[in-house]
């Protein structure tokens, strides 16, 4: 994938728009489709994830190829994360080692048992706050290409329709990795579960993104990431 190499939104209106959506995001909640090459994507990850040192943020991390350790995810503050299990393990829930970290494995190949595990860890994460702030809550999740791999495009869209809706209404904002293409079959199919597919890539050293807001029909230029 080639950037186009222009660092601005194309049209005044696209870029009032864009700047107008965003906001509302950040305040209502959001679902986001990251889609791109891994490297490009988990740099842009950093930055969903709401690094922040004055504002509270409670995270869940799902991760759906066996392990894999995500790298942006903090060793220590309000951190869960749901294991999607390759091989067989008991689902319960691990202390990591002296952080506040803790995981919980799925061992269902199901996509209802992942969504409940994941929603359980939104309600631990509501009851511990008295009730999450915008976007305190943020979720990454490492990717789709195994649940794509095992269940049609439609289960997972059903999935993530869902998904989604659950985590806008504790106002929460969450993104889910896909090494996908904007033009590609299952882009097209999931899009409608998200708010907005962040598409990225690099040329050189310069990463960019481009951001196509579905309810608004809007895509913006090539911007700096």
């Amino acid at each position: 994938m080639e950037c186009s190499g222009e660092t601005s939104v194309h049209k005044p209106e696209t870029a009032a728009v864009f700047t107008r959506t965003l906001a509302g995001l950040k305040r209502r909640g959001s679902g986001l489709l990251l889609i791109g090459p891994e490297p490009v994507m988990e740099q842009a990850c950093g930055r969903f994830l709401g690094e922040s040192e004055t504002e509270p943020r409670r995270r869940v991390f799902v991760r759906t190829r066996g392990g894999h350790t995500h790298s942006h995810e903090p060793s220590a503050g309000s951190v869960k994360v749901v294991e999607r299990a390759t091989h067989t393990r008991s689902a319960t829930a691990i202390s990591s080692g002296g952080c506040e970290t803790d995981t919980t494995v799925v061992t269902s190949t199901s996509l209802p048992s992942l969504g409940i595990t994941i929603s359980e860890a939104i309600d631990e994460f509501e009851r511990e706050s008295g009730g999450l702030a915008s976007g305190e809550l943020r979720v990454c999740f490492d990717s789709l290409t195994p649940l794509l791999e095992e269940h049609s495009r439609e289960s997972v869209f059903r999935f993530l329709h869902v998904l989604t809706a659950r985590i806008r209404n504790v106002r929460g904002m969450a993104h889910f990795h896909l090494p996908a293409d904007m033009d590609s079959m299952v882009v097209r199919t999931l899009s409608p579960a998200f708010d907005a597919v962040v598409e990225v890539c690099a040329t050189g050293e310069v990463a960019e993104q481009r951001w196509h807001l579905v309810r608004q029909d809007v895509t913006t230029g090539w911007l700096s990431l």
